[in-house]
């Protein structure tokens, strides 16, 4: 989409939606304001009323488990921060040694008592590899949860789209059904007339049969995308209403034409992949890091009972020597994850590049045809079929020119809902597309 193109009003609801998603605190999915959410949502016959994009996003940020379990894998992200930065315990000992043995040693007469206390101390700058390690993964959990805002408030439009477009296509069936009936009723009183053919009035009758299964047909996916809808918004049923949806009928002006698609800087999804290319990377480094041995220093007290209690103080420093065990392959698997995430990020990039340049041809086909279908192939469609209609009353047309002005007029009717429906479709995919990562909060100081 190009950077001058002027949101139109349901483009404007999308950027809205994905502007809740980046400014709402994650603690707002939960509590009070879901609360607030839940009570504000009116219903109908127990159904959920969902008027407009911006409400259906607002309630599935609210009451949809899955931002609950991406706010859940980011708070474990931060336990695992919390650990990586604790420093190694000290540990106590007790030895008891020359006990219950034989002659002199028998009993606790030669007993010999130690008592010691010894620290691990790392090295090579484990710690704070460990911590930017933690703290990288956060950050990548961080936008794993914006980026599954974005997601929800995608397939929600989408869902919610696709819901009315259902419903308008049952209205487009009954007015199909409604127009077979008025053909079949002057159909028959021209046959009772003498005027046509009684196999004129079975073609009437199949065409009215017709409608009657695309009417049925449509109900059902009306039905089956009220319950897609629901599933996303967490809701035992949702209700939407058609007639109040102005905002799908707006496609707003064209976009440019020749415009060459550009994600803009700080995209979301670029910057995951940044992300996991730089947790990578400090992973690799505390692996190497790991493979320098700790140190341990300790120091004690003996106490020697067959001296008369005399004591003496111990010191003690413990270095493993990496003969065999040098982390090799803790190395050579870190090294590996990186190169993945570096070939994937490059895989990325050209796949996010193509797919924001696909939606934008998608995009303006999709615009031009509802503007096209709206400005003058209805229109057209409509004039010729009560033409006919009226015509063939006045017997100056047969039944099969009117069958087929009224054919004409139903696919107008479909095409333009079709239309429509992949404009809103596109643009939350658009919106999607270049949703930008928040602003990093900071990552906290060991």
């Amino acid at each position: 989409m190009p950077e001058r193109f002027r949101p139109s009003p349901p483009l404007a609801l999308l950027g809205a939606a994905a502007l809740i998603l980046l400014t709402m605190p994650a603690a707002e999915a939960e509590g009070p304001a879901r609360r607030r959410v839940a009570q504000a949502a009116p219903e109908s016959g127990g159904a959920l009323l969902v008027p407009s994009p911006e409400r259906a996003v607002e309630l599935a940020l609210a009451r949809a488990p899955i931002l609950r379990s991406a706010e859940a894998g980011r708070r474990a992200a931060q336990g695992d921060r919390v650990t990586a930065g604790l420093r190694p315990n000290p540990e106590f000992s007790v030895e008891a040694e020359n006990i219950g043995g034989s002659g002199g040693y028998g009993g606790i007469r030669s007993l010999e008592t130690t008592y010691g206390l010894s620290q691990r101390i790392e090295t090579g700058g484990k710690r704070q590899a460990r911590i930017e390690a933690a703290g990288r993964a956060v950050a990548l959990t961080g936008l794993d949860v914006e980026a599954v805002r974005l997601d929800l408030a995608r397939e929600v439009v989408q869902a919610l789209a696709a819901a009315v477009a259902r419903a308008r296509a049952v209205d487009i069936a009954r007015e199909r059904q409604r127009l077979a009936d008025e053909v079949l009723r002057a159909t028959r009183a021209r046959v009772e007339a003498g005027r046509e053919a009684p196999v004129q009035q079975r073609r009437a009758e199949v065409d009215r049969e017709t409608a009657t299964v695309f009417l049925d047909r449509a109900e059902r996916e009306a039905a089956s995308a009220a319950r897609g809808l629901a599933v996303l918004l967490a809701a035992p049923a949702v209700e939407v209403a058609p007639a109040r949806a102005a905002w799908f009928d707006e496609i707003g002006p064209r976009p440019e034409p020749g415009r060459a698609a550009a994600l803009p800087p700080g995209q979301l999804d670029r910057a995951r992949l940044d992300a996991l290319i730089g947790q990578r990377r400090a992973e690799l480094d505390l692996q190497r890091r790991n493979a320098i041995p700790d140190i341990a220093v300790g120091a004690g007290m003996r106490r020697f009972r067959e001296a008369g209690g005399d004591t003496a103080f111990l010191l003690g420093l413990r270095v493993p020597l990496p003969v065999f065990d040098r982390n090799q392959g803790n190395i050579l698997r870190a090294g590996a994850e990186l190169n993945r995430a570096e070939a994937e990020a490059e895989r990325g990039r050209l796949y996010l590049d193509a797919s924001l340049a696909e939606s934008e041809r998608r995009l303006d086909q999709a615009w031009r045809a509802a503007d096209s279908l709206r400005r003058t192939v209805l229109p057209a469609a409509r004039e010729a079929a009560g033409a006919a209609r009226e015509g063939y009353a006045a017997g100056k047309f047969s039944l099969l020119e009117v069958l087929d002005a009224q054919r004409v007029l139903i696919d107008a009717r479909e095409q333009l809902n079709g239309a429509l429906l992949e404009v809103q479709q596109v643009r939350a995919d658009i919106v999607r597309l270049r949703g930008r990562a928040a602003e990093p909060a900071g990552r906290p100081t060991p």
